[in-house]
């Protein structure tokens, strides 16, 4: 006898529900979860807890221009841009590097332990930074303590928060996952508007080793918020870490098999090698170009020569403060899009073109503080998305591995936010200052055609598994009892 049509139907419409799709696990175990928003009061915590790791891992790292003009003027007069700019692409390597080990921690839900790690790093790093400088006069700076405190110490406390805070808030955010990671970012911006006031401020009226003790404190303060807050989602299974020494408890074979997100992971690493050289030496092409003047500080060198009396600060400052909108916007517009990565393509390809012509031929202080507002808004934009495009790019049957698939990619980024700002410097050193704005504009052009090709493989994969699943349909049609009718396997 022939299964009715109706009856054939509805079985095939209750499928399953795929017991590692975060959005279909978060719908069948909660009743809020099914919402666009969730109504767990852990969900809107952990938002907060996210900002606040942001706010202390990028929004550092974001600040260290402010650092670095000091260094550059003040404490480490001797040291060579190359050695000034190690410190900051140090930070930026150790931040991204370890997120190998951190993403599968979180995938095995160890937040806890590299959130209190994070908070202890970071305190320490920059309590320990107070004290490598005697009484903070000029040239009484050790490099060599600075880069091991700032660099090394500070570096590893990120690499807790950073990945932990965009993994977390993509779970409990299934279905805003890219708003959310979208707001969870701006603390990156807020933290690079507010540490290099502070540290400007406190360091004019403390001296150095005072004022970046109160800065500890601050760190501190908003770390801790972060360790309390972000507890984890519990409706994402977990993954036990397994053999420690075994290759693929960290290193997931598929994504390396995967080539739209290989490309992906390519493109991000030029776009942190291309950006972070505008960020680092903003202030002081301000101050070469005559567009600012770095400030002076109690036994200081005194005001350089510039054109303007815009402190050179402020460009940075206007920078990170733009980077909040193109957070926020690229967040809205990959939502409404479904689709991160075309954002960040668009986003590079007008950052390179600023970067090709702005940098190098900014005419007066009010173009180069336009400059600086709307790199920021790109900047913002494509600092903001790489988590979002993961979890865009991985397979529903992987999406367990999430927090893997990211660490992987941060890890192979590390190695171009180390070595980028170190080429910058040295084309500096050589060629001038424009070829800062040359180098950058050259990798967000390159990064612009690597984001198109792996939207492109991604959508001949799509097509490739849909075609398998059609496929298969038929076949199973094929061996479906006749009921007498031509239109029962259609109907299906």
């Amino acid at each position: 006898m022939s299964t009715p049509i109706n009856s054939r139907r509805t079985s095939v419409e209750k499928r399953p529900i795929d017991p590692i799709d975060p959005i279909a696990i978060s719908s069948a175990t909660s009743p809020s979860a099914s919402l666009e928003w969730p109504r767990n009061w852990k969900a809107y915590a952990a938002l907060v807890a996210g900002f606040f790791m942001m706010f202390n891992c990028w929004g550092m790292v974001n600040a260290y221009g402010a650092f670095l003009g000091h260094y550059d003027a003040h404490l480490l007069t001797k040291s060579t841009d190359l050695q000034l700019s190690l410190i900051g692409s140090t930070e930026s390597f150790l931040l991204l590097s370890p997120s190998i080990f951190a993403g599968r921690l979180l995938d095995a839900r160890r937040h806890y332990y590299l959130g209190f790690t994070g908070f202890l790093l970071l305190f320490l790093g920059y309590l320990l930074l107070s004290f490598t400088s005697h009484q903070g006069l000029k040239d009484q700076g050790n490099y060599g303590l600075v880069w091991l405190t700032s660099g090394l110490m500070a570096g590893l406390g990120m690499t807790c928060f950073f990945t932990y805070s965009s993994h977390n808030v993509i779970q409990w955010f299934p279905r805003k996952r890219y708003i959310a990671a979208g707001i969870t970012s701006t603390g990156a911006g807020a933290g690079g508007i507010i540490y290099p006031l502070a540290f400007k401020f406190l360091v004019a009226k403390f001296g150095f080793p005072t004022g970046v003790r109160i800065l500890s404190a601050v760190v501190a303060g908003t770390a801790l918020i972060a360790f309390i807050f972000g507890a984890p989602c519990v409706d994402v299974p977990r993954r036990q870490v397994g053999r420690p020494l075994k290759a693929s408890t960290w290193i997931d074979k598929q994504a390396l098999r995967d080539r739209s997100y290989t490309v992906y992971v390519i493109a991000v690493a030029l776009v942190y090698g291309g950006f972070y050289s505008v960020a680092f030496h903003v202030t002081e092409w301000a101050e070469v170009k005559g567009f600012g003047t770095e400030e002076d500080i109690p036994g200081g060198t005194g005001e350089r020569p510039g054109n303007s009396g815009f402190r050179t600060f402020w460009f940075l400052t206007i920078m990170n403060g733009t980077s909040i909108v193109g957070r926020l916007a690229s967040a809205v517009v990959a939502t409404r899009w479904d689709n991160p990565i075309i954002v960040h393509a668009a986003t590079c390809f007008l950052a390179c073109i600023f970067a090709f012509f702005f940098w190098p031929f900014a005419p007066n202080n009010a173009a180069a503080i336009a400059f600086c507002a709307i790199f920021g808004v790109f900047g913002g934009s494509m600092l903001s998305l790489p988590a979002s495009g993961v979890a865009y790019l991985i397979p529903n049957d992987r999406q367990s591995h999430v927090g893997q698939w990211t660490g992987m990619m941060w890890s192979g980024v590390s190695i171009f936010a180390l070595v980028g700002p170190l080429i910058a410097a040295a084309l500096k050193r050589k060629f001038g200052m424009d070829a800062i704005g040359y180098w950058t504009g050259a990798t967000m052009l390159v990064t612009t055609i690597l984001f198109v090709w792996s939207m492109y493989l991604k959508r001949k994969a799509n097509e490739a598994l849909d075609d398998g699943n059609e496929t298969a349909a038929e076949k199973e049609g094929d061996t479906t009892p006749s009921t007498g009718s031509t239109c029962v396997g259609t109907l299906v």
